[in-house]
């Protein structure tokens, strides 16, 4: 049964009810027979929620305002009273072709007003309720079309962000290879074969879809990140990790580290002579995993850094407050000669089988 036919059968059941007092109503006060009273019931209970199935239509067309109220009222105050007046009309129908005209005339219980203010009040209670759910699924369709749009435009900035594995990065690993091919063939080899393994996780991650990963692959595309550039800076490039061992099977978003890492080597290792140390960081705590990249750099204003960070810190906040609202945290530290502290707050998501992406150590 698909959601439009639920809907309505949901709908005849909850006359139900009302159907079933109806007729002990009749039976009770106007001791009539169970025949009788389940028959008047019946056209009773069927006209009105047929008239119903009317309303439900007529709350498709008129549209719950935004504002302009009073005409939207006035339309209201018109259909109920064509409402309360075709259920009046059914009943007479049924009232003149049981027992006809004179006694019709002899009764004028069913012309009281009770009648059409009993109409004017079920037709509140369907038009209420059917503007309920037309509003609440308008909403509904709202978010998910924000949540699509979300996901659309996340995807095109990671996009953004694989491609940014970028060119300038790309041709000083590709000149530092040629220069080392004829000094040091093995070295160049090994960077070589980690540089191949850089493309494949990028491009894997972008033919499959993926975009979780454990932290145990992330580290090793990241350590392969790191070692091609270490070729470059040589020892001016220190890395320290402080890894929690059962942080490895946690899933976390693929590049996710490497933008951070990269943002430090830019900003905190080249511009300066001596270099300087970048800290990896990863540990439980309760049911969180906390990522943290340190460098001992020359830091900065910490208001000015949040008006003027680049793609990869605000694309990788977005990202994680995007896919773990309220509980994904993520939080820059920076002061003048203090360097920048990055700290990452998401969910200890397990993976179950870990497929560990292995790269050579750096070094």
């Amino acid at each position: 049964m698909n959601r439009r036919w639920r809907g309505w059968a949901l709908y005849a059941l909850a006359w139900v009810p009302v159907l079933i007092g109806y007729t002990n109503l009749l039976m009770r006060m106007r001791g009539l027979p169970f025949g009788g009273a389940l028959e008047g019931s019946l056209v009773y209970v069927a006209s009105a929620a047929l008239l119903g199935a009317v309303i439900w239509h007529a709350t498709a067309r008129i549209r719950w305002p935004d504002r302009k109220y009073s005409s939207f009222v006035v339309t209201q105050v018109l259909l109920a009273s064509m409402y309360s007046l075709a259920w009046l009309a059914t009943i007479v129908l049924h009232l003149l072709l049981r027992i006809g005209v004179d006694a019709i005339m002899r009764s004028d219980e069913v012309f009281d007003g009770w009648q059409f203010l009993t109409g004017l009040w079920v037709y509140g209670v369907i038009a209420g309720v059917s503007y309920a759910l037309r509003v609440t699924g308008r909403l509904r369709e709202r978010e998910a079309a924000a949540a699509r749009a979300e996901a659309l435009r996340m995807h095109a900035e990671l996009e953004v962000l694989r491609g940014q594995l970028n060119p300038h990065f790309l041709f000083n690993t590709l000149h530092t290879v040629s220069a080392l091919l004829q000094r040091d063939p093995v070295t160049a080899q090994q960077a070589l074969e980690r540089f191949a393994d850089l493309l494949r996780y990028v491009l894997d991650a972008r033919r499959l879809e993926q975009d979780e990963v454990t932290l145990a692959e992330e580290l090793g595309f990241v350590r392969d990140y790191l070692a091609l550039e270490q070729l470059r800076l040589g020892d001016r490039l220190n890395v320290v990790e402080q890894i929690d061992l059962e942080s490895l099977d946690c899933m976390i978003p693929s590049l996710t580290l490497q933008p951070i890492v990269e943002n430090a080597i830019k900003h905190a290792i080249s511009p300066r002579a001596g270099g300087g140390t970048i800290t990896i960081g990863a540990a439980l705590e309760d049911d969180q995993l906390i990522l943290v990249i340190a460098d001992d750099g020359p830091g900065a204003v910490e208001e000015g850094v949040r008006a003027a960070q680049g793609l990869g810190l605000r694309v990788g906040r977005q990202r994680l407050e995007t896919r773990y609202p309220k509980v994904g945290h993520f939080t820059v530290t920076t002061a003048p000669g203090a360097g920048f502290t990055v700290t990452l707050t998401l969910p200890a998501n397990f993976m179950i089988i870990s497929n560990t992406y292995t790269a050579l150590p750096v070094g």
